[in-house]
């Protein structure tokens, strides 16, 4: 099926539905096993019916003890509530967190093998703390989770994918070594229709090109003879977690949303878009498709290629990739842009090293705030920072979607402003359409990546971004801010109060669910 748009166009695959539709169906069959499991083990007798409300007593103490999202918590708790006895044994099927246990265990193994070849510079650290003594506590933060600081670099930033791409297709074109790519989604269209004969080209005069897509993200875009035409042209394709592979636990539910590309070593991109033609604006959905990004060249893009190869590791079940081999071959001169490249998901949720950080960063800022965001499902923790910070005087600024992708999460992120605005933080809805841009700066400080200010991102993606200290690139984010803010309709206090009672009604009830959204 075809949609078309300006220039390009939507083309969805039936396959990618059928897949959707047998995965639908054996999740209502699971579902329809286990309310039939609860009713007749609620009319078993009295003593079944103690047992049952012993186990979820046992539940919710444990679930409340538990060190993870107070979201996460309360839709369980609320799902135990409504149907006690199917709530008790879906949690111990799908919730508990020894079901993550050998997943996790396994993953993290995987993901380690690359901490070997990453080693922490001194002479940048000692740099760093002369140039931003107020970001040294972040940047040992980070560095103490595994991810070290790098120099030597320089930034061009895209306030728009359809500028990222251009710089990206002629960085392709320039290749002569290695290729890596990791997108959420993948489609065709007239996007794909002008890098696919680069990287075919590529592949025939013996540039190594790895490709890592995510199934579910591109699964109803592309099919599989699209990814075979590839491998038979000597891509190595990685498929993240097939939808079906762990479906009697969900953990389908755990996705791989970096955007990442790596050419050479020498050069590195990632931000909010992904490979399709909505996110150069070759169709039109949700209105105008805000997105951006940025290119890092220098020391840094080796944090990046880290990132990449470690994914690939978790994607094909092994790693034995000599890393240093990826490493940059051209060096930036005269140039102290720092940077730190992070990652984050599901395996390490225990220490959520991008939701710290993140915390981390709001705090810091001095003068001002502003963030980017498609989504805003926080907790309490990132929530109250921003209201601190706008408490102390610093000028908060957000900005969100005018024109939704997803109206149930769009109206719990129109719910959680109201605590924002309530204390100063300054709202802006993005009227032209749809911001999926992600990115905070602070006076100091750019983070730029696939990161949604949201539970998803924060527990249950694997997301990817950098940390990047420097005046200048600050400065251009900021100016790409300004013009946005003249394109937004500014949100104030009293309109969020005023809005409709039904809009009311919805937000209570979707808020209770959010974690699971």
């Amino acid at each position: 099926m075809n949609r078309k748009g300006t220039t390009g166009f939507f083309k969805a695959y039936f396959s990618g539905f059928l897949r959707a539709a047998v995965v639908a169906v054996l999740l209502l069959a699971q579902f329809a096993l286990i309310f039939g499991l609860a009713i007749g083990l609620s009319t078993g007798g009295v003593y079944v019916y103690f047992v049952i409300q012993f186990l979820s007593l046992l539940l919710i103490v444990g679930l409340l003890n538990r060190h993870t999202n107070y979201l996460f918590k309360l839709s369980w708790l609320t799902i135990i509530a409504v149907v006690p006895f199917a709530g008790v044994i879906m949690y111990y099927l799908w919730g508990h967190e020894r079901n993550l246990h050998k997943v996790k265990k396994h993953g993290l193994e995987l993901l380690s093998y690359g901490k070997r070849f990453e080693v922490r510079v001194e002479k940048a650290e000692g740099d760093f703390a002369r140039t931003f003594p107020d970001g040294v506590k972040q940047m040992k933060y980070l560095t103490g989770q595994g991810f070290p600081l790098y120099e030597n670099n320089t930034y061009r930033y895209y306030s728009t994918g359809e500028e990222a791409f251009e710089a990206v297709i002629e960085d392709f074109e320039k290749a002569e070594r290695f290729i890596f790519i990791s997108f959420f989604i993948v489609a065709e269209g007239v996007l794909w229709e002008r890098v696919k004969p680069i990287l075919l080209q590529k592949a025939a005069s013996g540039v190594e090109i790895r490709f890592i897509y995510d199934d579910f993200g591109s699964m109803f875009r592309t099919d599989k003879a699209f990814w075979q035409e590839l491998e038979a042209a000597g891509v190595k394709v990685g498929r993240f977690n097939p939808i079906h592979r762990y479906l009697d636990k969900l953990y389908l539910n755990y996705r791989n949303h970096q955007k990442i590309i790596v050419i050479d070593g020498n050069v590195c991109y990632t931000g909010g878009f992904n490979l399709a033609d909505e996110y150069i604006n070759a169709i039109e959905r949700f209105g105008y498709w805000k997105d951006g990004g940025v290119r890092i060249e220098g020391d840094g893009v080796y944090g990046m290629t880290c990132i990449f190869l470690d994914m690939w590791g978790v994607v094909v079940l092994g790693n034995n990739d000599d890393y240093n081999v990826y490493r940059p071959d051209v060096r930036v001169n005269n140039s102290a842009g720092f940077c730190q490249t992070i990652s984050d998901g599901p395996l390490d949720s225990d220490k959520n090293p991008i939701e710290a950080s993140i915390t981390q960063l709001i705090y810091s800022a001095t003068d001002f705030l502003y963030i980017m965001s498609p989504y805003l499902i926080l907790e309490d923790a990132v929530s109250d920072a921003l209201c601190n910070a706008a408490d102390s005087g610093i000028d908060v600024r957000l900005v969100i979607p005018g024109i939704p992708d997803k109206k149930a999460v769009y109206l719990i992120t129109k719910y959680n402003c109201g605590k924002l605005l309530e204390h100063g933080v300054r709202v802006y809805v993005y009227t032209p359409g749809f911001v999926h841009n992600k990115n905070i700066i602070t006076e100091n400080v750019a983070l730029v990546g696939s990161i949604n200010l949201d539970f998803r991102s924060f527990y249950l993606h694997f997301e990817c971004g950098a940390y990047m200290w420097d005046p200048v690139l600050v400065q251009e984010i900021k100016k790409d801010y300004e013009n946005t803010f003249g394109e937004c309709h500014e949100m104030s206090y009293e309109e969020w109060l005023a809005r409709p009672r039904t809009e009311k009604l919805k937000q209570w009830f979707l808020n209770i669910f959010a974690a699971l959204m």
